[in-house]
C-alpha cells in the first residue's frame, strides 16, 4: 500500500513539475514579453520624442526637460493657454453669451498636442495666429503654427525640418484629444453622457457621411482602423473608408481635426476618470466621473537631409451651432444628433429660425411653432378627443353591462361592440393622434435639447434663458395643473380602478419629469397641453349637448 502510494505521489509531482516547465513557465514569459513588448510601443508612441538616425552618424542626446509654461492667446471668441509640453490647447475659455466656458477643464497633455516631452517655445505671433518651435534633437525641429479664423474653422500646420546631413527617421506618434470635454453649467449634469469620442466617415454606397462614436471595450481602447475597413470592400477605392474628421464633442461643444494633406490614420479612444460627483444627493458618497480622450495615431516618419516634411490640418472647436455648421465644409453639422426622427427635426429647426427672424424672440417662436402644429394636427387631436368624450357619454352603460356580463367575457365584449356601433364610438381612434403626436414630439425635444441657439436666449420675466431649467419651476407646475385638469376632464366613467390611478399621477410623473427640462421644451409642452386643453373643453360640450 505505501509502495502504490509514493508511486503515484511520484507520478503526481512529475505531472506537476511537466506542467509548470511546458505550460505555465512558458505562459508567463510570454505574458512578460507582451507586456514589455507593449509598453515599449506605448513608450515609442505617446511619450517619447527620440529619433532614431539613418546612417553613421550620431545625433546628441536633446537637452534635459524644463518646467512646463503655459501660453495665453487671446482670441475674438477664445482665450487659449497652450502648453510648452507637445504645443497642445491646455485651456480654452469660450467666451459665451451667458458666462465664459472652459472647454477642457481636466488635466492631461491638451488638445492638438504632439510630442508631450518636447519643450516647446513660442517662435512667432500674429494678431491671428501663434507658432511654437521645439528640439525633437539638435538639428531635428519640429514646429505647430495655430491659425485663427472668423468663421471658426482655424487651421493647424505641423513641420519638421532635418538640418542635419542625415535622413532622420522619427517613431510613431500621435495628435491627443482629452480627457473630457467641459460645457455651460446648465449641462453639467449630462456631460458624462453625452461626451464622446466621434469620427465621421463616408461609407461606400450611403448618400450622406455617418457620424460613429468611438467607444472602448471594456480595460481595452475602441480602435477604428481605415485599412482594416477598407480590407472589407475589396472592390473599393483605398481611402474609400478615411474618416473625413475625428475629436470628442457633448452636447454643445465639438473639438475635431479635419487633416488636409495627410492620410487618416488610425483612431483610439479611452475612457478617463475626470473628476466625482454625488451619487443619489451625496446619499451614497462620491462616485467617478469618466470623460473620453481620443487619439489620432500618426505613423513614423523620414525626412531627408536639410530638408522638411509638413502636415496641414483644419480644426475646430467651439460651440455647435447648426446654422453656423451648416454654412462650414467638411458636414461639420452632422456632429448634432436629431435623434431617430431626425428629418421632422431639421424641419423644425427651420420652421422655428423662421418665426424667431420674424418676431426676435425664441420662446414666442416656440410659441408660435406649437401653434402651427397644432393646426396641422387639429383633425386627429379632434378625433381623438371626440372619442373620449363619447366614451365618457356611454360610461353609465358600459358600466352596467360590465356589471352584467361579469362573468361572461365572450358576452361582455359581444355587447361592448353593439354599444360603440350603436352611438358610432370609435375607441382605437382616441390613440391613433397620440401614436402619431409622438414621433413629432421626439423630433422636436431633440431640435430644441441640442440647439445651441437657444442657448442664454429669454422668453420673459425670470425665463432668461431657454436651454436651461425653469430657476423657480413656474412652467412646469402649470404644464403639470394643464394635465391634471386635462386627464380629469377625459377619464370615463367605470375606468378600471388601477388605469384610473395611472391616469390621476400622470401630471405628477410628467411635472417630476420636466422639473430638469430645458424650459423652451417647458414651455412648447405648456403651451401644446393648453391649447389640447381648449379644444377638449369644446368638443365635450359639442358631445353633451347632441343627446
Amino acid at each position: 500500500m505505501n509502495r502504490q502510494f509514493l508511486w503515484a505521489m511520484m507520478l503526481f509531482l512529475l505531472v506537476i513539475s511537466g506542467y509548470n516547465q511546458f505550460v505555465v513557465l512558458p505562459r508567463e514569459r510570454a505574458a512578460k514579453a507582451a507586456a514589455e513588448e507593449q509598453l515599449k510601443r506605448a513608450v515609442n508612441q505617446n511619450q517619447s520624442a527620440v529619433a532614431a538616425v539613418q546612417g553613421a552618424a550620431k545625433i546628441a542626446k536633446a537637452a534635459p526637460s524644463k518646467p512646463e509654461e503655459l501660453i495665453t492667446f487671446n482670441w475674438q471668441d477664445a482665450d487659449v493657454t497652450f502648453s510648452s509640453k507637445g504645443a497642445g490647447i491646455k485651456k480654452y475659455t469660450y467666451k459665451d453669451v451667458v458666462e465664459d466656458v472652459d472647454i477642457t477643464p481636466f488635466a492631461g497633455e491638451g488638445y492638438f498636442a504632439t510630442l508631450p516631452t518636447v519643450d516647446f517655445a513660442e517662435s512667432a505671433r500674429t494678431q491671428d495666429s501663434i507658432t511654437f518651435t521645439g528640439d525633437v534633437v539638435p538639428g531635428f525641429s519640429v514646429s505647430k503654427t495655430y491659425r485663427f479664423a472668423q468663421n471658426g474653422l482655424h487651421t493647424l500646420t505641423l513641420t519638421f525640418a532635418n538640418n542635419t546631413a542625415h535622413d532622420i527617421t522619427l517613431e510613431p506618434w500621435a495628435f491627443n484629444f482629452g480627457p473630457g470635454l467641459g460645457t455651460v453649467k446648465s449641462e453639467e449634469g449630462d456631460n458624462e453622457r453625452e461626451s464622446k469620442a466621434v469620427y465621421l466617415v463616408q461609407y461606400q454606397g450611403r448618400k450622406k457621411a455617418t457620424l460613429e462614436t468611438l467607444k472602448p471595450k471594456g480595460d481595452n481602447p475602441g480602435v477604428y482602423s481605415p485599412a482594416a475597413e477598407r480590407a472589407k470592400e475589396k472592390n473599393a477605392p483605398e481611402d474609400e473608408f478615411n474618416w473625413i474628421w475625428a475629436g470628442v464633442q457633448n452636447r454643445y461643444f465639438l473639438s475635431v481635426i479635419i487633416p488636409q494633406n495627410w492620410t487618416p490614420g488610425e483612431l483610439s479612444a479611452n475612457s478617463h476618470v475626470i473628476g466625482e460627483k454625488d451619487r443619489l444627493w451625496g446619499l451614497f458618497g462620491k462616485g467617478e466621473v469618466k470623460g473620453p480622450q481620443m487619439t489620432v495615431q500618426m505613423p513614423s516618419v523620414t525626412v531627408g537631409a536639410k530638408s522638411q516634411k509638413e502636415y496641414n490640418s483644419e480644426f475646430y472647436m467651439g460651440p455647435k451651432d447648426y446654422q453656423e455648421l451648416l454654412a462650414l465644409p467638411y458636414h461639420l453639422d452632422r456632429s448634432i444628433e436629431f435623434g431617430f426622427f431626425g428629418a421632422l427635426g431639421k424641419i423644425a429647426r427651420r420652421i422655428l429660425e423662421t418665426f424667431f427672424n420674424w418676431t426676435g424672440n425664441y420662446g414666442v417662436a416656440i410659441i408660435l411653432l406649437t401653434v402651427c402644429l397644432q393646426v396641422l394636427m387639429f383633425p386627429l387631436t379632434r378625433m381623438s378627443l371626440r372619442s373620449t368624450a363619447q366614451m365618457r357619454k356611454i360610461g353609465p352603460e358600459t358600466k352596467r353591462l360590465q356589471e352584467k356580463y361579469k362573468g361572461n367575457p365572450e358576452a361582455l365584449n359581444r355587447e361592448m361592440l353593439n354599444l360603440y356601433k350603436k352611438h358610432g364610438v370609435n375607441p382605437l381612434s382616441g390613440c391613433l393622434p397620440m401614436l402619431i403626436q409622438l414621433p413629432i414630439f421626439l423630433a422636436l425635444y431633440n431640435a430644441l435639447r441640442t440647439s445651441w441657439a437657444l442657448h442664454g436666449a429669454g422668453f420673459m420675466l425670470w425665463i432668461t434663458d431657454l436651454s436651461s431649467k425653469d430657476p423657480y419651476y413656474v412652467l412646469p407646475i402649470l404644464m403639470g395643473a394643464v394635465m391634471f385638469f386635462q386627464q380629469k376632464g377625459n377619464l370615463p366613467p367605470g375606468t378600471d380602478p388601477s388605469q384610473a390611478a395611472m391616469f390621476k399621477y400622470m401630471p405628477l410623473i410628467f411635472t417630476l419629469l420636466f422639473m430638469n427640462f430645458p424650459s423652451g421644451l417647458v414651455l412648447y409642452w405648456l403651451t401644446n397641453s393648453l391649447i389640447s386643453f381648449g379644444i377638449q373643453t369644446v368638443v365635450n360640450k359639442q358631445v353633451a349637448a347632441n343627446k
